[in-house]
């Protein structure tokens, strides 16, 4: 996790912390189209509050029987 001017960042090895993801999955998440991640050089981040809005719109589709990713 970094923190810069009060953003804070995530990267895939957060995330697969976060979520209890393997390494595979987590991939596959971050090259998703509808993922929030950016790319800085070689390495994905994602903004903790845009990963926070995707859980909780991925959260309410998984309840309408859709799946997650």
């Amino acid at each position: 996790m970094e923190k810069l001017d009060n953003i804070v960042m995530y990267s895939p090895e957060d995330v697969r912390k976060l979520l209890h993801l393997g390494n595979a999955k987590c991939l596959e998440l971050f090259n998703s189209k509808d993922f929030p991640s950016i790319r800085i050089g070689r390495a994905f981040w994602v903004k903790a509050d845009c990963l926070e809005k995707f859980l909780s719109e991925k959260h309410t589709l998984n309840n309408q029987n859709e799946e997650m990713f």
